[in-house]
Order: C-alpha cells, then structure tokens, then sequence
C-alpha cells in the first residue's frame, strides 16, 4: 500500500507544482494595447507630475499677488517696568523725590491701503495669470511627448514581437529542408555539404533570435518604468492596424500646426508677458495715493485700563500722497532691457514658424514614403513567395544548388519581416504627423 501512495502523492504535488507555475507564468504576462499604453504613460509619468506642479506653483504667485492689493494692518502693544534706584533729585532750588517704581502701557493700531498705484499691482496680476498660462501650455507639451514616446515603445516592441514570429517560422522552414536534405543525402542525391549549410543557416537564424529576445528584454523593461509597472512583467502588445487613413493636405496640416502647435502659443504669452512688465516699470513712475486709520493708547500706571480714565487714545485718518520721480531715469535701462525681450520673442516665433514648417513637411512626406513602402514590399513578398516555391522544386529535383535554394529562403523571410516593420514604421510615421501638428493628444480622446 505504501508504495502506491508515495507515486499517487508524488504525481500530485508535481500537478499541482505544474499548476502554480502556470498560473505565475500567466500571470507575469501582460497583453497591452496601444491606448492602454498611452493612459498608463500619462498617468505614471513624474515629468508630467512636476509640470503640473508648477502649474500649481504659478497659480499660487498668482494668488499672491492679487493678495498685494488688500489692505494692510498692524497692532502692537508696549509694557514697561521702572524701578528707580536714586529716586531723590535737588537742583538748586528744586527738591524732587521720583517714584521708585513705575509702569506704563503703549497700544497702537494701524491700518492702511493703497488707493492708487499707477495700475501697477493690476498689470502684475495680468502678468502673473500669464505665467500661469504659459505652466499650462508646457503641461500640454509634456504630455505630447509623453504620448509619443509611449507610442515609439509601443511600436518597437511591436516590431520585435512581429520578426520573432517570423523569426520562428523561419525556423520551422529550414527544419524542414534539413529533414529534406538528410533524406535526399541518404539516397545519395544530394551531398553532405547541402545539410551541413541548411544546419548553418539555421545557426545563423537562431542568433538573430537570440539578439531579438535580449533587445525584447530590454524595451519591455524600459516600457515597464514608463508606465510603472513591475520590472519583471512580461509585455506583449495587441494587434496594430496600418494607419492608411487619406490625410489632409500639406496646408492644411500646416494650418493645423499654426494654430495647434503649444509652442506658438507659449511665445504670445510671453509676449504679452513683456507688455505688462512694460506697464509695470511704467506705473511705477506715477505718483502713488494710499489712505490709513490708527489709533493709539498710552497709560502710566499698573493697571491696563484704569477706571479714573488716566490715560489717552488718539485716533487719526490720514492719506498720503507719494512720488519717487527718480524712477523717470532708473528705470530707462529696465525698460530698454523688457523692449529687448519683446525683439527676442518676436524673433524666437519666427524661428518657430520656420521649424514647424519643416517639421510638417517633413512628417508629411515620410508619411507617404513609408506607405509606398509597405505597397512595393507586398509586390515583393508575392514574388519571393513564388521564388521561393519554384527554387524548392528545383531543389528537389536536383536542378539548382544548395546556394540558391537557401538564398530564396532568406529573401522570402526577410521580405516578411521587412513587411511587418515597415507597417509599423508607417504607423509611427502617422503618429509623427499628428505630433507635429499638434493633435496626437486626440488619440486619448
């Protein structure tokens, strides 16, 4: 009995061992898709978390300066102890004898605001809010390359994933035409050399697995930090559909840059930006209005408010009129430097105009290039497909050599996995378009 259940025991734990490592196996395993990938991206990425964080940070100056233009207020309070050691004084004819010790109490409050400033405090806050704007935008921008390189990953591992497939077909092919070869050398039809270069290409083909696994390695790591997910898990992507929608024109992708593009509209911010710090030198050499309200108190006494009403309380109203007219000529240079600036924006759009209609264009033909591309390599895969057939009958019938039949193996395989990065290449190139345009944000959409 014992020797039946110690095997039963042991097949057990070996089912349930098979089982366990299957399910971790699965579970370590992680199919993604394309949109999966850019949510993820987005929502893991630290640059995008710091941009928005300075977003923040402008909202709060902003905050801040709007809070310059309340009122302004103060109170304090003063007690003070005396103790007169020679408390007896004789001048001449005077005989004063001092306290020994005394006490008083000094209160004051004050409150105050600006009436008028020359609008300085109004062109700062426009300017702040401007800023703001301008964190906002950079947001924008963060989060496009966010997305395009999410995109870029998703691609490449897509494309290592599509030449392994291929890559395992290749290998099944030339297992065959050793098996083919073997056979034909052991009914003397063929030569020992013909199976030795079937096995040398089938060597030659597992080192480009091997290399395409060590570089699958790599990219599912990398994709695993930019969407924080565990270092150890295992991507594979969904199947990807060519991108052959019919594009707009080159203008009109142009248009769409022009009025898209964040990085256009970050320099008329930074435009108006130097408008109002233009206005801010400027109000600050007007002359300025403010108006208060104080009120004192002042006992001599050991008691904070006495009852005999020995103590005063003045109240006062007051307003001031100040002008520091030596900012007419310190402030020259400070305005010329703002009015440099605004040059050096202006310039910096035209440079961006000049950039961004490059870009386009660019993005635009190697669109098309790439889609031409995909249409001449399935002309190509139909005519290594019928290469290939016609050199492995010809081989067979021991009317061509080892050379060329291996020769029409390879270009078949390549043309296959040709195809299968182009696509991908053409897909990318679409993405490019839209980054370049300023509309790969709506892929999220």
């Amino acid at each position: 009995m014992k020797t039946l259940i110690n095997p039963l025991l042991w097949k057990s734990l070996l089912l349930c061992l098979g089982t366990a490592l299957s399910i971790s196996g699965y579970a370590q395993t992680r199919v993604l898709t394309l949109n999966q990938t850019v949510e993820m991206a987005l929502s893991n990425s630290n640059a995008l978390k710091l941009k928005r964080a300075s977003v923040d940070l402008a909202i709060n100056k902003y905050n801040q300066t709007k809070d310059q233009s309340l009122p302004t207020g103060s109170v304090s309070g003063t007690f003070s102890h005396t103790e007169n050691i020679a408390n007896h004084i004789k001048l001449g004819s005077l005989d004063w004898i001092l306290p020994k010790r005394a006490e008083s109490y000094v209160g004051n409050a004050s409150l105050n605001e600006t009436i008028f400033n020359g609008f300085k405090l109004k062109y700062a806050r426009q300017s702040t809010l401007l800023l703001s704007e301008i964190a906002k935008t950079n947001v924008i921008l963060t989060e496009d390359e966010v997305i395009y390189t999410a995109v870029q990953m998703y691609f490449d591992l897509y494309k290592i994933s599509q030449s392994q497939k291929i890559v395992q077909q290749n290998l099944m092919a030339v297992d065959n035409l050793i098996q083919q070869a073997e056979h034909f050398y052991s009914h003397g039809i063929v030569t020992k050399n013909d199976v030795l270069r079937f096995k040398l290409q089938r060597s030659g083909i597992e080192i480009t697995a091997s290399d395409l696994e060590a570089t699958r390695k790599i990219v599912c790591y990398n994709m695993n930090v930019l969407l924080g997910l565990p270092d150890s898990l295992d991507l594979q992507t969904d199947s990807v559909l060519l991108k052959e929608e019919a594009p707009f024109s080159l203008e009109q992708y142009l248009d769409m840059a022009f009025s898209q593009r964040k990085e256009l509209e970050q320099n008329t911010l930074q435009s108006k930006v130097h408008n109002f710090s233009f206005k801010v030198l400027k109000a600050d050499e007007l002359p300025k209005l403010s108006v208060g309200a104080g009120m004192g108190y002042n006992h001599a006494g050991s008691i904070f408010i006495p009852s005999n009403g020995t103590f005063i309380a003045p109240f006062s109203l007051g307003a001031t009129v100040s002008w520091d007219f030596s900012t007419l000529w310190t402030n020259k240079n400070k305005l010329s430097e703002i009015q440099i600036n605004q040059k050096q924006t202006s310039i910096e759009k035209n440079i961006w105009a000049d950039k961004i209609r490059t870009e386009v264009n660019q993005a635009y033909q190697l669109y098309f290039k790439a889609l031409n591309k995909v249409n001449l390599l399935h002309s190509s895969i139909e005519e290594a497909t019928e290469n290939d057939r016609m050199q492995a009958d010809r081989y067979k019938n021991n009317v061509t050599t080892v050379t060329d039949r291996i020769d029409a193996d390879t270009k078949l395989y390549q043309a296959l996995t040709d195809l299968e990065i182009a696509r991908a290449d053409a897909s990318m190139a679409w993405y490019n378009l839209l980054k370049v345009s300023g509309k790969i944000s709506t892929i999220t959409q």
